[in-house]
């Protein structure tokens, strides 16, 4: 572990937990970006929390894995 990947992955773990806060309280001003209010018009608000709830795991999930050394495009070290 490295300090970069430390802060990309606790950055990322922040963000979804914001979203994943986001889906389950309902207040209205994360469902006022533009993305999110086409999700809001198409599903509805539930469709709309879900899918902040969704997005919330994933960055969560991505930066456990990331602050934990996860990194494909990393190249392979010389032999």
């Amino acid at each position: 572990m490295n300090p970069e990947q430390l802060f990309v992955g606790s950055t990322a773990v922040i963000l979804g937990l914001v979203a994943l806060v986001a889906g389950a309280t309902n207040r209205e001003f994360f469902f006022r970006f533009a993305k999110i209010r086409w999700v809001e018009r198409r599903g509805g608000r539930g469709a709309a929390r879900a899918t902040y709830a969704v997005i919330g795991v994933t960055l969560i999930s991505l930066g456990i894995a990331i602050a934990m050394g996860f990194a494909p495009n990393a190249s392979a070290p010389a032999q």
